[in-house]
């Protein structure tokens, strides 16, 4: 279990490794770093550099259910895009909210996957909080809750944002 972030890193860099088996071997997906229970990297090269980091969700211990997965990810253009995908294809109507302390924050879906609406607030919920519950709710469907951690967060967000500078950032330097 120790290598848990590591494989799933390995599950959701496959695509990518199999986009890259036809470019060139420096478009391959880059480990930053295991963060707690975050995991960061990168992938591309130049303007299209995305740096990313994820976490799975809790699953009870025996269950044979596939973890959820919350991912934030930084571009030199494009900041805090923090993306869910719960296993499910959402319908049309599905109403998804994150729930970090205090915080509730809404995300937009399109097919499998949650997108939040304000990323930056997102992510400043993130670095405040200590861990995220997440839900999606459809008509006449049960509910899916998902339970994240948050430690390691501001870690893994810290060397993606330096992996991956702003393009205001970059144009100072």
């Amino acid at each position: 279990m120790k290598h848990a972030p590591l494989l799933v890193l390995l599950a959701v860099a496959a695509p990518c490794l199999a986009f890259a088996a036809q470019t060139p071997a420096t478009d391959a997906p880059k480990p930053l770093g295991v963060f707690k229970s975050w995991t960061a990297a990168t992938y591309g090269t130049g303007p299209d550099k995305a740096c990313y980091a994820f976490t799975t969700s809790k699953v009870a211990k025996g269950s044979k259910a596939t973890p959820a997965m919350l991912t934030v990810t930084e571009r030199a253009s494009f900041r805090d895009e923090i993306s869910l995908s719960q296993g499910i294809t959402y319908t049309k109507d599905a109403k998804v909210t994150l729930v970090v302390g205090g915080n509730t924050l809404k995300f937009f879906t399109k097919d499998n996957m949650a997108y939040a609406m304000k990323g930056a607030a997102t992510t400043q919920a993130f670095l405040g909080g200590s861990s995220v519950i997440a839900t999606a709710a459809a008509p006449n469907a049960k509910p899916v809750t998902d339970s994240f951690g948050l430690d390691g967060f501001s870690d893994a967000y810290k060397a993606i944002k330096k992996a991956c500078p702003s393009a205001a950032a970059l144009k100072k330097s």
